[in-house]
């Protein structure tokens, strides 16, 4: 006698077929959303960089420049036009992927954003890594040892880091570290004076180098890179830790948690199960905002360090009113900000198959 009852692989392919088909309209309203976001960002900082301060014409004329001089520079660069006219030339370049031309250098903002990118990503990788990793590891053993004191260092350690100021933890570390016990190299940039970089393939030297078979060029941009970087994630793991430890004492604390200690389970499975797995939605979110600051705070590491990155590009255009320059940076770190929360919400269901894309719970 038939029941009517589906079978499990059709049961199976149905439920696939409805994710495919969720998965693809959030990536449409995503896509379509996002859209919206950088067009209104690219307005909003196109008319916020006119008003920085200097005149771009006279910089790139020069101080000693005569009038007529800084007036065909000006021409030259379309400053002398209205700013309607400015704005829609803005508006043209962008959607052909032109950011504009260097007041500084009299070169493309794009090619040289792109050649300066991934200097500035394989310093915010690293320092991701290693934010994660003291961040999740913190948060932790201050979650499984609360109000002792493994708990009361870690949260002295998150209040006097969270209170230092970036380039003073970077001064500090360069005279001690460098300058006084010599554990890493010279602030100098990505290789030390008189190494050529390899041939670019990705843009990342320690990778290119080891691509190359230079093995020497790879350990010499790891120790360039080693102190930058450890910085980066020390200031990141900050909030990766005191989120961690919240959300993992949350819940250990929980209804399910309580129940699961009344069976008698063990205690690392009580703390995978319901406490480290129902947090992981939570610090999914902090490691995502902490890679979005690794991407666009990083600049005055990058200047301390004398990293060639777009950060370290940044500050030297603020300085001369390079305004095609600051929104071609904007640009990119808004693009990048919108990829990065794209990734964490499409985590958020992996992590939790409860939560929906979109918002919505199962």
């Amino acid at each position: 006698m038939s029941l009517g009852l589906r079978s499990g692989p059709k049961d199976t392919s149905c439920f696939s077929k409805r994710k495919e088909s969720q998965l693809a309209r959030y990536l449409f309203q995503r896509i379509g959303s996002s859209a919206v976001t950088i067009a209104i960002m690219a307005i909003l900082v196109f008319f916020a960089s006119r008003v920085l301060p200097g005149d771009p014409a006279l910089v790139r004329a020069g101080s000693n420049a005569t009038p007529e001089l800084i007036a065909q520079v000006r021409t030259q660069f379309g400053l002398d036009l209205p700013l309607h006219q400015q704005f829609l030339q803005y508006l043209y370049g962008l959607i052909q992927g032109d950011f504009g031309t260097s007041i500084r250098t009299g070169k493309s903002v794009t090619t040289e954003l792109m050649h300066r990118l991934p200097a500035t990503l394989e310093l915010s990788l690293v320092g991701f890594l290693i934010a994660s990793l003291i961040g999740i590891s913190m948060g932790i053993i201050a979650a499984t040892n609360p109000n002792r004191w493994p708990d009361t260092l870690v949260r002295a350690l998150t209040a006097v880091g969270g209170s230092i100021p970036s380039f003073w933890l970077a001064l500090l570390a360069i005279f001690f570290l460098v300058y006084n016990l010599g554990v890493f190299p010279s602030p100098i940039g990505r290789l030390p004076l008189g190494m050529s970089p390899p041939p670019r393939v990705t843009g990342f030297y320690t990778l290119d180098g080891l691509l190359a078979g230079e093995v020497s060029v790879t350990l010499a941009a790891l120790g360039q890179l080693a102190l930058p970087a450890l910085i980066l994630g020390v200031l990141g793991s900050i909030s990766v830790t005191r989120i961690t430890r919240a959300s993992t004492i949350e819940a250990l604390a929980s209804g399910h948690a309580r129940a699961a200690r009344g069976f008698n389970l063990k205690s690392p499975s009580i703390f995978l199960q319901e406490g480290l797995r129902n947090a992981l939605p939570t610090v999914i979110t902090a490691m995502g905002l902490v890679a979005g600051y690794l991407i666009a705070g990083n600049i005055i590491i990058e200047k301390i360090f004398s990293w060639p990155g777009i950060g370290q590009y940044l500050a030297t255009a603020i300085s001369q009113s390079d305004l095609d320059v600051v929104q071609g940076f904007v640009i990119i770190v808004g693009i990048g900000y919108v990829t990065i929360n794209l990734i964490v919400d499409l985590l958020y269901s992996v992590a939790d198959p409860r939560i929906e894309l979109g918002g919505s719970k199962s």
